[in-house]
């Protein structure tokens, strides 16, 4: 009696397990009946517990933000290939879930969005040199976004928005933008050490100037008369000395006094 107890009791917590779903947030869901109806789309049960029949099942559709990654090989219009990263975040329409399973499916991303998401990224590369991709990723990211919620419309699905999380430049292209940097940098350090050597010059020719302008100051203080005057004031100073004789011409050819040392001493 009581093994048939147990095996009553494991069989309805069996049925019990197989007749009811769980819903997690962030998922939506649907009944099914693969038997009667099929798709139930009259009522959409959020998060928690759906109860039914054993044969009949649910389909969950997360309603949250998912983000696809792709990695696209793309042409420049200069044919250049460069690999880059790419990505969309999208969601379903909540509302319209029942027509998204009805005409797309849970497979909407492989089956709709990704091929246009690809393509459009190759078509957006093509009209950009290589050299301007990278300051113009937000104006592609925004053209890639624009043209793919067009393409999409109707397909019962939300875009937030388009990610150029990564461009990879040929070895041959990095290198030469190395020496191009290092050539810009060497001729910013010439012009500087330029800058400084006329700064230099400058300074050279101001102290060059100043000492000419003082030079003709000077010159223009010697005049005949003045030499004279510090003439006669040495002549003065030297006749106060005992120890020396001197003789003084009143004025030799150049116009100053004349003094002959005769010799000191006794």
């Amino acid at each position: 009696m009581k093994a048939k107890i147990s095996i009553l009791g494991i069989a309805v917590i069996a049925l019990f397990a197989i007749s009811c779903s769980v819903v997690k947030p962030g998922t939506q869901a649907m009944k099914w009946k693969p038997y009667g109806k099929g798709l139930q789309t009259q009522k959409i049960y959020k998060d928690g517990v759906v109860w039914r029949l054993p044969w009949n099942n649910v389909v969950r559709y997360s309603t949250q933000w998912q983000t696809f990654t792709e990695d696209v090989s793309i042409l420049t219009k200069d044919e250049l290939h460069i690999p880059i990263t790419v990505s969309v975040t999208l969601r379903p329409i909540e509302a319209e879930l029942a027509q998204l399973e009805l005409e797309v499916g849970q497979y909407y991303y492989q089956n709709v969005v990704r091929p246009e998401f690809v393509s459009l990224t190759r078509n957006s590369f093509s009209g950009y040199e290589y050299k301007v991709v990278s300051p113009k990723s937000p104006e592609i990211e925004t053209s890639i976004y624009e043209q793919l919620v067009t393409k999409i419309e109707g397909k019962h699905l939300e875009i937030d928005n388009v990610t150029i999380s990564h461009i990879k430049y040929p070895q041959v292209v990095t290198s030469a933008v190395d020496r191009k940097l290092a050539v810009e940098q060497d001729i910013q350090q010439k012009d500087y050490e330029i800058k400084i050597a006329e700064k230099q010059a400058e300074i050279q020719r101001i102290l060059a100037k100043g000492q000419r302008d003082a030079q003709q100051i000077i010159d223009a203080g010697l005049t005949q008369r003045y030499l004279q005057y510090k003439a006669l004031e040495v002549q003065d100073k030297l006749t106060s000395s005992p120890n020396t004789k001197f003789y003084f011409v009143p004025m030799g050819k150049d116009g100053l006094p004349l003094i002959v040392d005769t010799g000191g001493g006794n």
